[in-house]
Parts: structure tokens; C-alpha cells; sequence
């Protein structure tokens, strides 16, 4: 039932969820964050939205303010960032290029970031597909996502996202969205150029949004790689150069207690050939 429900774009109770519509605007108010929320028809895709907001007082922010959201991660053969769990926000009419985006982070050409898995979706996001928004990051369950913004959005009048739900839309201004992301999740975002190709390096914690510091290693929520799933409905982030982070990645495996698989094999081959000689 709960499939099917999911794929008839029906929506759970609020007690499903780690964080409702409810509780996201009461949010919203407690913290002094303006924004405007309206009712309309379900709408899990962008197509649907503008249909669905014509006529209303968000219809002159069609094609100018509405977001796409995409769920990524990042294989476990990707590197210093395998597992890891990036929510990429942009303009709808933002061509978002998984690969390049990929060698801008320093993840490997043969494993870059795909659409989480299902089951990964439904355990970090705690939301329907097609409701995905920026304000999942209050979340607990997505305290390991990053979320990386169109650094379009600072020059629109009002951004619309669904807030938890794809029968309401919310209405509010790029910088009351960054002090929203401030109060939920320091350090885990940044404004970023999404049609640039220059290295990327991840917000944190000391820098505040956009922050330019090297990749932490904090493996997500382990989960499927999976090409399906996964789409939903500051400062631009500085460069780190490709040579930093393998520079970094290089010293994280020298702290593991394991040895690469082809320092194994060098090992048992010249015991081997030293047994070999001694007799053995």
C-alpha cells in the first residue's frame, strides 16, 4: 500500500515524517523567517507546478524562482567522498551535469554521483519524492547531506519550494532561505555556480556558507548506488585543485589501519620469492 500510495503522489501523515508541513511553518515563524504559503493541486513535477500556480500570486515567479532539487550520492568507488550525500537546489531552467559537477568536487570520472537509491531517499529525506525542498536539512536524519544551492537563486525576488508536501508551495526571499539554512544547517551548504567548471571545495563549519575547506572523509548512511530515485521537485563555493584533494585523500589512507590491496599483494609476492630463495 505505502508503494503504491507513494506512486499515486499521495502523501504520508505528518507523524510519518520527521519534520510536516506543520511543523516546518511553525518553524518558519518561530524563527522569524518571512515567506508566503499557498495551497494548490498535487504537484511532484516542475511541469505540474507551473500549470497548478497560474493564477495565483506565485505565477510571476514562474521561470523565475522555481527550484528543481536533485538527491545525490557518491559511489563507493568515488574516492575521498564515497558515500557521501549531496542535495543539489537550482533553477529549474539550470542544466545540472552530474559529471562535471563530479570532477569539480574531485570524485573519480569512473564513479561519479548518481541518484541515491530508493531506500536511502526514504531514510535521510523522510519525504515523498516529488516534495523534495532545501528545508529537509532541519532533519536529523540528513545531518550528513550537503546541500549545494544555485548561486542563481541571490538574484531572484522570492524562491518557491513545497514545504514537505507537493500540494503547497512556499514562497520566500534568497536571504530569508539563508537564514533559514544558518539556523538548521551551518556549515552544510553553500551558493555555488552550477554552469562553472572550476574545482569545488565543501562548505564547513568555520567558513559559514560557501566556505572553501578540504572535503571532510564522514562516510553518509551506507545504502545502494542507484540510477533511479533520487530527483525531487551565501558565497559561490571557493576551488580546491584536483592535486589538494588527492593530496588529502593520500593522508587519510595513510590512517587506516588497513593497507591498499596492491600493497598486499607487493607483500606476499616478495615473501614468497623470499621463501623461495631461503628453501622454504
Amino acid at each position: 500500500k505505502f508503494v503504491w500510495a507513494r506512486a499515486c503522489s499521495r502523501r504520508p501523515p505528518c507523524t510519518q515524517m520527521a519534520l510536516c508541513k506543520e511543523g516546518l511553518l511553525a518553524t518558519l515563524a518561530e524563527w522569524g523567517i518571512e515567506h508566503e504559503t499557498l495551497h494548490h493541486a498535487l504537484s511532484a513535477t516542475c511541469e505540474l507546478h507551473s500549470e497548478n500556480i497560474k493564477g495565483t500570486a506565485f505565477a510571476k515567479f514562474i521561470g523565475n524562482g522555481q527550484a528543481k532539487n536533485l538527491f545525490f550520492k557518491v559511489p563507493s568507488g568515488g574516492g575521498p567522498l564515497k558515500n557521501r550525500l549531496f542535495l543539489v537546489c537550482a533553477l529549474v531552467e539550470t542544466v545540472v551535469d552530474n559529471k562535471i559537477l563530479s570532477a569539480r568536487l574531485g570524485i573519480k570520472p569512473s564513479a561519479p554521483l548518481r541518484f541515491a537509491a530508493d531506500d536511502v531517499f526514504t531514510d535521510v529525506l523522510q519525504i515523498p519524492m516529488g516534495s523534495v525542498n532545501p528545508f529537509v536539512m532541519a532533519q536529523a536524519s540528513c545531518h550528513e547531506v550537503t546541500l549545494l544551492l544555485d548561486e542563481k537563486f541571490l538574484r531572484c525576488e522570492r524562491l518557491l519550494f513545497h514545504p514537505m508536501q507537493s500540494d503547497f508551495t512556499t514562497a520566500l526571499a534568497p536571504a530569508q532561505l539563508e537564514s533559514f539554512l544558518q539556523r538548521a544547517a551551518p556549515g552544510r551548504f553553500a551558493f555555488v555556480d552550477l554552469t562553472s567548471s572550476a574545482p569545488l571545495a565543501l562548505p564547513s563549519a568555520a567558513g559559514g556558507a560557501g566556505a572553501v575547506g578540504a572535503p571532510s572523509a564522514a562516510p553518509a548512511p551506507a545504502g545502494k548506488e542507484s540510477k533511479k530515485g533520487g530527483g525531487g521537485g551565501g558565497a559561490a563555493g571557493g576551488g580546491v585543485v584536483a592535486a589538494a584533494a588527492g593530496g588529502a585523500a593520500k593522508a587519510g589512507a595513510a590512517q587506516e589501519w588497513w593497507s591498499p590491496p596492491w600493497a598486499e599483494r607487493n607483500t606476499f609476492v616478495a615473501h614468497r620469492a623470499w621463501a623461495q630463495t631461503s628453501g622454504y
